[in-house]
């Protein structure tokens, strides 16, 4: 019986234990939060930067398509400066379209989410076990 008892830890060993355990459990969140969002990050910069060299080459080729689009307005007679501003304009609604269109998505969450979930879940369960 006395081997028994010192098998099972007091109240207080056992709540020293939770804790214990409490905190190192929040220790490894936070590792992985930060793991998480320095994942998301560098996918972002990664991201960016390949739209940026496409975006580039995409830049260079409207151009060229943009003057041969002026150099056939003029085979109708209209004016240099004129068909330059006509294609100007279609160019701005198009800038525009795209703006409105690029808005919303260049809003997009970078923090960690699911990380986020697996802590209030923790919380939740250490909650349990100590009521």
């Amino acid at each position: 019986m006395a081997h028994e008892r010192f098998n099972q830890p007091s109240l207080p060993e056992a709540l020293s234990g939770v804790v214990s355990d409490l905190a190192e459990l929040f220790q490894k969140e936070l590792r992985l939060a930060r793991a998480e969002l320095s994942s998301n990050i560098s996918t972002k910069i990664r991201g960016g930067i390949w739209l940026g060299i496409a975006g580039l080459l995409g830049l260079l080729a409207l151009i060229l398509i943009l003057g041969a689009l002026v150099a056939w307005i003029v085979t109708f007679g209209v004016s240099l400066h004129l068909a330059f501003l006509i294609v100007a304009a279609g160019v701005a609604v198009i800038a525009v379209l795209a703006y409105y269109a690029g808005r919303s998505e260049a809003r997009a969450e970078i923090a960690p989410a699911r990380t986020m979930n697996q802590v209030r879940q923790d919380i939740e369960t250490a909650k349990e076990q100590l009521t």
